[in-house]
């Protein structure tokens, strides 16, 4: 069957030079950068520019692939590896306000480098130059509108959960069936960021998703319902992921040795619990020896990702102190062989893809979403902050993939998940009937995500299609319409 890696080059492709700006965090740096191999592979150029220290991590966690394999150039420029604070997991916000320092010197202190390099690529050679940025970094659209050079917009975020990032203005919810859900509330520095962003967005060529259009065909008809008064083009092309890790896992190249992996080739086909919290949030105390207890009390095999968030300011020692002081007394001893905690950073599609992993225990981070449905790992939702409100209520209500680890109460306050709600939760997806039908759906979505990217599916359709327009003579756009589609997304 042909995929991505497949699709031929065409003649303008050679031509054309697509400068791709995400922000500087795990999730968003991970996906820009698998379109961008897909887009190399397709015979555009593709310039890749972040801060050197993310450059530096994203490339040592690519996952299926070596990033100096293709045709794609990175230009780092400097930037404090991590400005502000220290994570703290016990605070009961979840949302990760340590990065905001970070995000905000990324808005202040990247402009005037991205304007050098335009006016640098501009002149030095007769390719067209094209611009893809994240969402949340629309101070691009300025600079590239300086230099006439489109821009195109990448959500990295899902259709479904776009609304949840809508600061409410009355803490109510609207009637409309796009507004899904409200979030645990973000501090208003993170909105006002946001805003600044959106506000920036008006002059977009069009919109890139990362999702494919059997799962979330309602939400994506309107997206592109209330961007076409603006002749604004939306593209899904997702699942954004490595063909290898498509190819069930075959040939996927991993950035490091894993005994773990090692330990779960010993384990009974799909009987394996993945846990793992993403790269940007952490459990407090109390909520790591909670989630310990029961994970010990569910009698399930376990694979435990336990890590603070990305942060240069913890050393080896402190987190493994951190982790230490977290976790039960003698409980990896009652554990072992049962169960594995992984200190650090860990290979995910690989574990995912792997014939021992049955579930996944997730805080329901777009990437980890889009990871566990392609690879038809069926789901134990708990949200933490932002748009993972809104993709637990797609998997659980909407999707049928998985259970939540309890019924939230009030999206907005904070609530401590017990051994209890932790036992029933995994019993119910491992164990029980309900799980099996899970199991059952999370298959076929499996299925649907890889016929998406496959020749003649919606993903691949799409695809052809944005490259075609990335490739083809430059047209002024209407700003007038184009902000007016914009107050509608």
């Amino acid at each position: 069957m042909k995929n991505w890696a497949s699709m031929e080059s065409t003649h303008h492709c050679h031509e054309t030079l697509v400068i791709v700006v995400p922000l500087p965090a795990q999730g968003h740096l991970n996906q820009l950068l698998h379109l961008s191999r897909i887009l190399a592979l397709r015979g555009l150029g593709v310039l890749y520019v972040a801060p050197s220290t993310h450059i530096q991590q994203v490339r040592h966690r690519v996952q299926g692939w070596a990033s100096h394999d293709f045709d794609i150039r990175f230009q780092e420029f400097p930037m404090p590896d991590f400005l502000g604070g220290e994570p703290n997991p016990e605070s009961s916000r979840k949302f990760p306000e340590h990065f905001m320092p970070l995000f905000e010197a990324f808005e202040e202190q990247l402009p005037p480098h991205l304007d050098h390099l335009l006016s640098t690529v501009c002149s030095s050679n007769d390719k067209r130059v094209v611009v893809v940025h994240d969402s949340t970094a629309g101070f691009v659209q300025t600079v590239a509108a300086k230099h006439e050079i489109p821009a195109y917009v990448f959500r990295p975020i899902g259709v479904y959960s776009s609304v949840s990032l809508r600061q409410p203005q009355d803490g109510t919810a609207d009637s409309s069936p796009f507004n899904v859900s409200l979030t645990r509330r973000a501090p208003e520095r993170w909105w006002k960021f946001i805003a600044r962003q959106r506000s920036l967005l008006g002059p977009a060529k069009g919109y890139i998703l990362n999702s494919f259009y059997a799962l979330e065909s309602e939400f994506i008809n309107r997206a592109r319902e209330r961007l076409a008064s603006g002749g604004k083009p939306v593209w899904t092309v997702g699942p954004l992921l490595p063909q290898e890790f498509l190819d069930n896992g075959q040939g996927l190249k991993l950035p490091t040795d894993s005994e773990y992996l090692t330990w779960l080739d010993t384990q009974a086909p799909a009987s394996v619990l993945y846990v793992s919290f993403g790269s940007v949030s952490s459990l407090s105390a109390s909520e790591v020896r909670e989630l310990a207890a029961g994970l010990e009390r569910s009698g399930q095999p376990f694979l435990w990702v336990l890590r603070i968030s990305d942060s240069a300011r913890f050393s080896t020692e402190s987190r493994s102190e951190w982790i230490q002081k977290c976790l039960p007394e003698g409980y990896e001893r009652r554990i072992e062989g049962r169960g594995v905690i992984v200190r650090d950073w860990a290979p995910q599609l690989q574990v995912l893809s792997h014939k021992s992993t049955g579930g996944f225990l997730t805080h329901c981070g777009w990437n980890s979403t889009l990871e566990s449905i392609t690879a038809g790992v069926p789901m134990v939702a708990w949200p933490l902050h932002s748009d993972q409100f809104g993709n637990s209520m797609l998997i659980v209500r909407e999707l049928k993939v998985g259970v939540e680890v309890k019924e939230w109460r009030n999206a907005e306050k904070h609530e401590i998940v017990s051994a209890e709600e932790v036992e029933k939760a995994v019993k119910r997806l491992m164990l029980d009937e309900e799980g099996t039908q899970i199991r059952k759906r999370s298959q076929e979505l499996r299925s649907e995500a890889r016929k998406a990217v496959a020749e003649g599916g919606s993903s691949w359709r799409d695809l052809i299609s944005l490259v075609h327009d990335i490739s083809q003579p430059l047209l002024r756009q209407d700003k007038e319409s184009a902000e007016a589609a914009m107050s509608h997304f």
